[in-house]
């Protein structure tokens, strides 16, 4: 819902100096924007986008919440067309599958809404839009990546929020402080240096 580049502002500004950031757009929340007709089109758009957006050098791919899942079946794709990123880092991202995922979801979303309000941001397109991305993952499951995948959930909970159910693919894990909103917000500078950090440790 509150999707875009502004979203990782201060992450990218933390990484100013260290490596170049580039932000890639979602379609569909823009007014009077079309949504992507099928999974497979927004896989499509979005494996054609990341490499065009990428600076030279390894690209790790950084996505943050249900983002995530649009990372992870885009690495699909560019897995099985050769032109792989380098890493994957998924930040607070819930993983699609049975438990407490649809509790995790509506705290998230009802604090998302909350901040949204605040801002005056929650416009009729973006939850339409968010709406709409849910039902084109409806029945996805990802499969595991051959590239290196960071897993990075926030320390604190939405009010109301079970922890989120245990990441069944291949990952390596770094909790940061903060929560689903300020770890990309007042916290974005130590959530931008963990993912570095591994990404320079990585065999990429």
């Amino acid at each position: 819902m509150r999707s875009g580049p502004q979203e990782y502002a201060r992450l990218g500004a933390a990484l100013r100096g260290l490596r170049p950031v580039s932000a890639v757009r979602h379609p569909g929340f823009e007014p009077k924007e079309a949504l992507p007709s099928t999974l497979d089109a927004l896989v499509t758009a979005q494996a054609i986008a990341v490499p065009s957006a990428a600076a030279e050098g390894p690209l790790v791919l950084l996505a943050r919440s249900a983002g995530g899942s649009v990372a992870h079946v885009v690495v699909e794709r560019l897995e099985s067309e050769g032109a792989a990123p380098a890493a994957v880092a998924l930040v607070d991202t819930c993983p699609p599958g049975p438990g407490d995922r649809g509790q995790t979801l509506s705290a998230m979303t009802s604090d998302m809404l909350r901040r949204a309000a605040e801002f005056a941001s929650a416009s009729p397109d973006r939850l339409t839009a968010m709406a709409g991305y849910f039902e084109l993952f409806s029945g996805w499951k990802p499969a595991p990546l051959a590239c290196p995948t960071l897993y990075v959930p926030a320390r604190d909970l939405p009010p109301g929020a079970e922890p989120a159910p245990e990441r069944n693919l291949p990952h390596a894990e770094d909790t940061v402080p903060g929560n689903h909103s300020t770890m990309l917000e007042e916290h974005a500078r130590t959530t931008a240096l963990a993912i570095h950090r591994w990404a320079g440790a990585s065999p990429v």
